[in-house]
């Protein structure tokens, strides 16, 4: 609405129905959260929502209308953030029901990221927090959402000796501090060491590259100056898209120069003293692998495209390109419903084999934690029995009661150690009906499906496995164990199955048509910031993502035994896994699973629904 407000442009970006279409989807997503929220929580927002849809094209093509249901929608957040936030500490107090926890979960994630929280740190954080012990419901939301401060950021920009008129661009609030190589570092307390070390990383850089190339000049200047954010490294992150904005400035007055930002970022936080030592983005590690091995004529631009997306940082021009990706693909707006519908295959395909990694992981980690507890458990024990045996008359009683209550403690770490080992003994009968690989990896999906919900009627080892997956399902905690269980329930009613499938396609289809928005307004209209535009960012490049992996293992596996398929253009795959999932659908409709063939449900070796 905001874009379509703008006065300076001839062509308001998006256009009427594209807008219309978003404000639609608004409002469904919307008017599923009432189910999960206080009764009227929403009623405004709801209401605001239908009246711009009711007005249809006609009331989008004004300005001023636009402007006018901007500012409406904007006071809305206030009332949706709100009613989220209360609800989730009143479930969380309450032990709501799955679903509930579930969709709050969801809602809560997302705000965790639009408001600026660092994913490693926010982790951390929670894990510290429960490992503390119990925590009531607004205990949790400031472990998720803590109060912003001020932290102190520290960049470097390559390619210049000083920038003129640097504080005067950015908010005084900000209190920048400009710091020549070699300039004496103030500001920083205790922490000056690693304001130095970063000064002295730049310095080498620099020397480095003008040894090794005579047109390198390599100047450079660090920049100190505040932030708020709510954590060090939303900090760190929101204080290089300032800088990154900042250089607009002198990449435009400047015209020859190469200016830049080096990936080293230091955040300080001015309560505590702490320090943050960021690089973007993150480097991996290991060897890699090629999405294929030859170079399909088909993908060659979208790799191109979908890798300037995943390294640029600005998170609105990140997600039109993205967009961008998908159209080297030859995907259009009349076609989003068709890749919609792809994905969702691969979704399911995608679903199916990370359950499995989950539940092994989960039943590891159990086991750590239990192998843990009890050893520290029996210490105690062991520490305490040899002290009230050699305590004299006056401590042994105290030490006794002690050591009783610590018997008590291995008695019970000792009973989750054992259930805990039952689940290990568990999921060994059901590798020996999947087959996993040294690494864990599944031989064949298919058999893993079978083990999620097996009918009566089946060879004994499967039953076997079958009854060992049930037993491990009832005792498996926490999301892993959630997400078990509703799959298991999904995989054992193909119709709910089904529906699930369709649901994720509707859900794509609405995110896609976002995304296709974004890259109207980031790419056409200019605008290079949104509330969500660190989410949207995430989701482009995930969809990109699952987009080349299905098209990737299709033109990997159509060079070896399909050659003719091996030639088709990215988008005639795309229409064919599109009317692939409909038959796919049709079938799970008709009350079986009998066919599916989830191993190459997205192959050009198969047709989804020809299993053996």
């Amino acid at each position: 609405m905001e874009s379509r407000a703008r006065l300076d442009r001839l062509k308001a970006q998006p256009y009427e129905k594209p807008t219309l279409g978003l404000v639609s989807a608004a409002l469904v997503v919307v008017e599923s959260l009432t189910s999960i929220l206080p009764p009227n929580a929403l009623d405004e927002t709801i209401s605001t929502l239908r009246a711009i849809k009711a007005r249809d094209e006609a009331g989008l093509k004004d300005s001023g209308d636009c402007a006018a249901a901007a500012e409406d929608l904007a006071a809305r957040l206030v009332e949706v953030r709100t009613a989220v936030v209360q609800r989730f500490v009143t479930a969380w107090q309450e032990n709501a029901a799955r679903d509930v926890a579930g969709r709050l979960g969801l809602e809560m994630a997302s705000l965790c990221m639009i408001e600026g929280r660092w994913q490693p740190q926010l982790s951390d954080d929670v894990r510290a927090a429960l490992s503390r012990g119990p925590l009531d419901g607004n205990q949790m939301l400031s472990v998720l959402l803590p109060a912003e401060q001020s932290f102190r950021v520290a960049v470097v920009i390559e390619g210049t000796s000083g920038l003129e008129s640097v504080a005067g661009l950015m908010d005084p609030a900000a209190a920048l501090v400009e710091i020549q190589p070699g300039a004496q570092v103030t500001g920083w307390g205790s922490r000056t060491a690693d304001l130095k070390a970063l000064a002295a990383l730049a310095e080498v850089s620099s020397s480095a590259r003008r040894a090794w190339s005579a047109n390198h000049a390599g100047g450079h200047v660090l920049l100190d100056f505040t932030v708020r954010a709510r954590d060090l490294g939303g900090a760190a992150r929101f204080g290089r898209r300032q800088v990154m904005e900042l250089l607009d400035q002198y990449v435009a007055g400047q015209r020859i120069a190469e200016i830049r930002l080096r990936p080293e970022t230091l955040a300080r936080d001015t309560a505590s003293g702490r320090v943050l030592r960021l690089s973007e983005p993150a480097l991996g590690t290991g060897r890699l692998r090629p999405l294929t091995t030859n170079w399909p004529p088909a993908l060659r631009e979208c790799l191109r495209t979908a890798h300037i997306a995943r390294i640029t940082e600005a998170p609105m021009a990140a997600a039109g390109l993205c967009w961008a990706a998908l159209e080297a693909l030859e995907v259009k707006p009349k076609s989003i419903d068709k890749l919609a519908r792809a994905l969702s295959l691969q979704a399911v395909r995608q679903q199916i084999v990370d359950l499995h990694q989950q539940t092994r992981n989960a039943i590891a980690a159990t086991a750590k934690a239990a192998h843990n507890a009890h050893r520290v458990a029996q210490n105690v024990s062991d520490s305490l029995e040899s002290a009230a045996t050699a305590a004299g008359k006056d401590r042994k009683a105290t030490l006794e009661a002690k050591l009783a209550e610590a018997r008590d403690i291995v008695i019970n770490r000792h009973a989750a150690l054992k259930r805990a080992m039952k689940a290990e003994a568990h999921l060994t009968t059901v590798d020996a009906w999947t087959g996993v690989s040294s690494s864990a990896k599944l031989h064949d999906l298919d058999r893993w499906l079978d083990v999620l919900a097996a009918p009566a009627d089946v060879k004994p080892e499967l039953r076997m496995a079958a009854d060992a997956m049930t037993a491990l399902a009832d005792d498996l905690g926490g999301e892993a164990g959630a997400r078990l269980q509703t799959w298991r329930v999904l995989v054992a009613t193909p119709v709910a199955l089904a529906e699930w499938i369709e649901t994720t396609a509707k859900q794509f289809e609405k995110d896609l048509e976002w995304l296709y928005a974004l890259r109207n307004t980031a790419l056409h209209d200019g605008r290079f910031t949104s509330a969500t535009d660190m989410l949207d960012a995430h989701a482009g490049r995930a969809f990109v993502d699952m987009t080349l992996e299905f098209l990737g293992n299709w033109y990997s596996q159509a060079t070896s035994t399909h050659s003719e398929r091996a030639a088709w253009a990215a988008i005639k795959v795309i229409h064919d896994l599109s009317d692939r999932q409909r038959t796919v659908v049709a079938g799970l409709r008709r009350g079986t699973r009998t066919g599916l063939n989830t191993s190459h449900l997205t192959s050009p070796t198969s047709n989804g629904w020809d299993r053996a």
